[in-house]
């Protein structure tokens, strides 16, 4: 009985910790850009901001994180918003946006994942300020990709038939990405049959990929004399990263997410030291693709872990996480949260009296009240899925939601 009372006054302790040390939030409705004022604090030295979300879809989520950057963006002077989303599709959305609505906006640059009606703010600020948009995937985000019409408006002499060819492998790798896709969703082997017909497809989309390339090559001079070169760097990585889609598209779903993660570090190491080497950098993307120092016993490492150390000094990791209710999953079908166990970073979270808390730990010391965040420790993935972390080790912060819901999706 003893043993049990010390333990339980531990975990009270640690609780008392949580509570003392975060700071809570009444509501996200109507929350102001000075109730985030102590961010300024804590990111004031980093130039790069993760952004996580433990579950796409989450209403109070996306409307948190609009609301953060809304804050990042005025008052820190954060000028870009990465995406979890195709990189060609966000740069040429971006590009076009003052032609475009804020609903076109969306629909042609991210994946529906984030059409809602809690995003719209965002979108809204992105389209009417000087907020860029980019993306950070390899995969098709939508299937209205503007990549095209970007070729098309920039101020160079680019063939026809190289943005006919660009369209043509644009249409043709998304029907096979569904076609593909079918079948790595439901874990199952791609037939043979239908293996042979795409690696004939590929093959010819290859070789188009290798002439545009030297076809881009011969413009390079006339991009550098109208000092354009930037879009040089663009079309280039777009094209490198629609071959590495079709090199990997047909391996198996384990060695796929491996690669994919890979290919969106190497983006977003692009993005921060050449794209916008002097621009502070808010990344969207999921809790698992964030995740700092991690690596699975199959030797996986997420996007977040395989930066290179300068990117990391720069970097505020930030979490999300929620205790219950309903969320959605990526095709829109609606599920509870499961309840978190006792000792769980979600339980210990819990404890704050808020609606909505914040817990930095980025400077904390290990201590006997804090050591959950130094060991490992249970989290739920999607609110449902039970994973082991060393919470210090994966992030710096935390934002806690109580309770939630399915996002309101356009």
């Amino acid at each position: 009985m003893k043993n049990f009372q010390f333990i339980n006054r531990k975990y009270n302790r640690s609780a008392e910790w949580v509570k003392e040390h975060s700071i809570g939030m009444e509501t996200l409705i109507d929350v102001k850009m000075e109730d985030f004022h102590f961010l300024e604090r804590v990111l004031k030295n980093k130039r790069i901001v993760w952004m996580g979300e433990n579950g796409h879809g989450v209403a109070e989520h996306n409307l948190l994180k609009s609301k953060l950057i809304e804050f990042l963006y005025h008052k820190m002077g954060f000028k870009v918003i990465a995406f979890e989303s195709g990189l060609s599709e966000c740069y040429s959305s971006n590009f076009l946006k003052q032609k475009l609505s804020v609903n076109e906006l969306m629909d042609k640059s991210i994946y529906s994942l984030w059409k809602t009606e809690e995003t719209v703010s965002l979108f809204k600020l992105i389209k009417e300020t000087d907020l860029n948009l980019l993306g950070f995937d390899f995969q098709p985000s939508t299937n209205q990709n503007l990549f095209p019409k970007f070729l098309e408006s920039i101020d160079i002499d680019i063939p026809v038939n190289f943005i006919l060819s660009v369209k043509r492998i644009d249409n043709v790798t998304i029907d096979w990405y569904k076609r593909i896709g079918k079948y790595k969703a439901s874990r199952k082997k791609v037939p043979k049959t239908i293996a042979q017909e795409y690696q004939k497809d590929q093959q010819e989309l290859l070789d188009v990929i290798t002439e545009l390339n030297s076809k881009l090559g011969d413009l390079e001079d006339e991009f550098l004399k109208k000092d354009l070169h930037i879009f040089y760097k663009i079309i280039q990585k777009v094209l490198s990263n629609k071959r590495l889609f079709l090199d990997f598209l047909r391996v198996d779903r384990r060695s796929y997410l491996k690669f994919r993660d890979q290919v969106m570090a190497d983006n977003i190491e692009w993005i921060c030291n050449e794209l916008y080497p002097n621009e502070r950098i808010i990344i969207w993307a999921h809790n698992s693709h964030i995740f700092k120092n991690y690596e699975t016993m199959f030797k996986f490492k997420p996007m977040g872990s395989l930066m290179t150390p300068d990117i990391v000094s720069h970097s505020y990791y930030l979490g999300l996480f929620m205790y219950e209710g309903k969320a959605a999953l990526d095709k829109g079908t609606i599920y509870d949260i499961k309840k978190p166990p006792k000792k769980s970073l979600e339980d210990y979270m819990n404890h704050n009296t808020k609606p909505v808390s914040f817990l930095d730990f980025s400077s904390a010391s290990q201590n006997s009240l804090n050591k959950f965040l130094f060991s490992k420790t249970l989290i739920l993935e999607s609110g449902t899925m039970h994973k082991l972390i060393i919470p210090a080790e994966q992030m710096d912060g935390i934002f806690f939601i109580k309770k939630i819901s399915p996002p309101h999706y356009l």
